[in-house]
């Protein structure tokens, strides 16, 4: 796995031990993926010097305060690596959907994608449309659940699912597609629909059925004890109805 070389912390200097725990993973060209474990040796206030006072004041309280940490020091990570910044230089803001976004002076237009689970995060950074998303590679999804989130043809999908644990998999999967559009998935959970699965390759189709039709093509992979999707918008493709 690709590791931060001397170049790199020249402009993506973090302090104490956040850069040995700092992983880049493997991204279709143009796309910058950070993922980062938690350290229970950092303290809160270790982890809030790297933020700006306007994103401490938007943070959440509580128990997601440290997840929200996370995920956005791997957000300055990933944006400063694309823009070639410092992340120091790189706010990371929300949209009133929550939809977080990075700000940078002088900097050309981009997105950025987060997601956070148990012990970790992990943030995208590019200059088109991205969705991410992370879970642990074990959390089960119930009976419940999957006949809840998913339609019958989505369900024989997933008889395939080959290495990956499948309903998992389509449910980030489905969450990566719906970050990409700038949408909550359950907010729309009927209208965002998998209707292709190439599990040998880990690439699934997720399509929105809307007022508008897109699509967007999701790539599956595993980092330690995680499973990510990592959703791209295809360009002029219609999605396909299923039924």
């Amino acid at each position: 796995m690709p590791q931060i070389g001397k170049k790199e912390k020249e402009f993506c200097p973090v302090k104490y031990s956040f850069q040995s725990s700092l992983r880049w993973l493997p991204a279709p060209a143009g796309l910058f993926l950070a993922a980062v474990k938690d350290d229970l040796a950092w303290t809160e206030l270790d982890m809030a010097a790297h933020f700006s006072s306007r994103e401490l004041i938007a943070r959440r309280g509580g128990g997601a305060a440290r997840a929200w940490f996370l995920g956005r020091l791997a957000a300055k990570a990933a944006a400063g690596r694309h823009w070639s910044l410092p992340p120091a230089e790189v706010e990371i803001r929300s949209e009133p959907t929550g939809r977080p976004w990075s700000f940078r002076a002088a900097a050309p237009p981009g997105f950025i994608s987060l997601s956070h689970t148990q012990g970790a995060a992990a943030a995208v950074a590019a200059g088109r449309p991205v969705g991410l998303d992370l879970e642990l590679w074990s959390r089960p999804l119930s009976d419940r659940a999957w006949a809840w989130a998913f339609t019958p043809r989505e369900r024989r999908l997933a008889e395939t699912g080959g290495i990956f644990p499948a309903r998992l998999a389509m449910w980030c999967a489905k969450e990566a597609a719906a970050k990409s559009w700038g949408r909550a998935l359950l907010e729309h959970l009927r209208r965002v629909r998998i209707v292709e699965a190439d599990w040998p390759a880990g690439r699934l189709t997720v399509a929105w059925q809307g007022e508008t039709e897109e699509a967007s093509e999701v790539r599956l992979s595993r980092w330690d004890a995680y499973l990510l999707a990592l959703a791209q918008p295809k360009p002029g493709e219609k999605a396909t109805h299923d039924a």
